[in-house]
């Protein structure tokens, strides 16, 4: 009877102590990411940090079921050669997706591009990317977007 007393205890202390991880994980996953609706003007540091990325949408905010565009401006960090390449794309981790649209990049210059058609069609959680190309190697700048 003791040890199944002794088991239930562990359990509950590793259960609860489980709960706290699982928190304390949920919370740091955000950090280091804006989170939005985009309004205005957003800037961030790509992962790796080559790059201050700024994005506008149009219209602003971002809507919910409608499509959009976002002028994107890449800053490196080091002088960069006029390849660089910039792609946008989103996903909702939770549901294992992406848009149903592709989004048509123009550049305006050497560091703005805009991303055309782009569309939020659900409510949730999103995960905005920005994949900078430069000779070969892409490196990638997110954001969370949230819907109600």
């Amino acid at each position: 009877m003791k040890a199944i007393a002794r088991a239930t205890r562990v359990c509950r202390w590793a259960l609860g102590w489980g709960r706290g991880v699982w928190v304390v994980l949920l919370t740091l996953s955000g950090c280091g990411r804006p989170a939005a609706p985009v309004r205005g003007l957003s800037r961030f540091e790509s992962n790796a940090g080559h790059y201050t990325v700024a994005l506008a949408s149009s219209p602003d905010p971002i809507p919910l079921g409608r499509p959009f565009d976002i002028t994107v401006t890449v800053t490196p960090h080091r002088p960069s050669p006029p390849e660089l390449e910039v792609v946008i794309d989103a996903r909702m981790p939770e549901h294992f997706h992406g848009m149903n649209r592709v989004a048509r990049m123009v550049r305006l210059d050497p560091t703005t591009w805009r991303g055309e058609g782009l569309l939020f069609h659900m409510p949730g959680h999103w995960e905005l990317y920005v994949d900078i190309t430069r000779d070969g190697m892409t490196e990638r700048a997110q954001m969370d977007v949230y819907f109600k």
